[in-house]
Order: structure tokens, then C-alpha cells, then sequence
């Protein structure tokens, strides 16, 4: 570089250097926030906020859980039985490692709700909490997942008021070393 160019030039060159050093994934465009439920694909990128709750990570999280004063949700998609496979066929479905204590609620997460699910996810809730809206709620999935985002979402809806969103996912989890579980599903009504 030669010393007597402008500096307004030398600031240029420092910013086009600082932002090729930054790895492709910072330089995307930031995903809008929907105003209501996430319609689309479960997996992609999400966004870097929601409205009416708090984003929270790994360490934070793991604060939270060791005061035991919140209720962990992971809102994971069930494994099904395998289309096609003969009715009296055993069939026992792969074990689901989730956060130690969380409720795993797999229909929580979905973009529209038949009411009669709806109102037991809301029941079942309000159950975890003791009916505490101002209690913590933290939900999670797995990264860049949507369904954990539409969890806290409708937990929103619902009128908890101290709700988190951790978009870190059970990998985020996991990548720190931190134990996890076996999780046992909560399946709500299909009607």
C-alpha cells in the first residue's frame, strides 16, 4: 500500500478486507422476521430476533437450567413408522436425545394447529408452568429451525410473558458438551 494514498481510500481497502475475512454466512442477507407463524420449509435460515421474546444461547441457557427456574421445551418432530411397512411388523422408533429435564412436545412447533391440539399444547403448558405466564419458557429444535421459532411464537401468543428462543438447537447443546437425555414424546390429539 502506498503511504501517501487518501485515507478515505485506505479506510475503503480496510473495510473490503475486513468483509472478505468474514465467512460467507455473515454476509447473507438478514432473514425478516414473518408477523405471524412461519409457513414454509422447516429448515433454513432463520431469523436473528422475534418479537415478544428474548433469543437466548448455550451458556446463557445452561445459567438458566442450573437455577431451575424454567421449563425447557423441545418441539423435535416425532419419528413416524416407515410408510409401507406391514401393520403387526414391530416397529420401535430411534431414541431422541433432548436437554435434561425439557418436555418434548413435537406438535408445538407446527405452522397451523386443528383447535383441538391447539388447546391441549396450551393445557399442557400451562401445566408445565403451573400456570405461571411470567415463569421462563425456553424452546428448541434443532439449528436453523423454524419450528422451534413458531414454538416460541405461540408460546407468546399463549401470554407467557418471559419467553426464549434457542436457535442454537440440541447441536448447539451437544457441540458444548453438555449432557443430554432420552427424551419420552408427548403426542397431542390429531383432531
Amino acid at each position: 500500500m502506498r503511504l501517501d494514498m487518501p485515507s478515505s481510500r485506505v479506510r475503503g481497502l480496510s473495510l473490503l478486507l475486513a468483509i472478505s475475512a468474514l465467512p460467507a454466512s455473515s454476509l447473507a442477507a438478514a432473514v425478516p422476521e414473518p408477523q405471524g407463524y412461519w409457513l414454509g420449509a422447516d429448515h433454513g435460515e432463520t431469523p436473528e430476533r422475534i418479537s415478544g421474546g428474548t433469543i437466548i444461547h448455550t451458556a446463557a441457557l445452561n445459567a438458566l437450567i442450573e437455577r431451575k427456574q424454567v421449563v425447557v421445551i423441545d418441539v423435535v418432530v416425532a419419528s413416524r413408522r416407515p410408510e409401507g411397512m406391514p401393520a403387526g411388523a414391530p416397529w420401535m422408533p430411534p431414541p431422541h436425545q433432548i436437554i435434561p429435564g425439557a418436555a418434548w412436545l413435537p406438535e408445538l412447533g407446527g405452522n397451523a394447529l386443528p383447535s383441538a391440539r391447539d388447546a391441549w399444547l396450551r393445557d399442557r403448558l400451562a401445566a408445565l408452568t403451573s400456570h405461571d405466564l411470567d415463569r421462563p419458557v425456553v424452546l428448541y429444535c434443532h439449528q436453523q429451525c423454524w419450528r422451534s421459532w413458531n414454538a416460541a411464537k405461540r408460546a407468546i401468543a399463549y401470554g407467557y410473558h418471559r419467553v426464549y428462543w434457542y436457535p442454537d438447537g440440541i447441536e448447539g447443546w451437544q457441540s458444548a458438551g453438555l449432557p443430554t437425555e432420552t427424551g419420552v414424546v408427548e403426542q397431542a390429539p390429531q383432531g
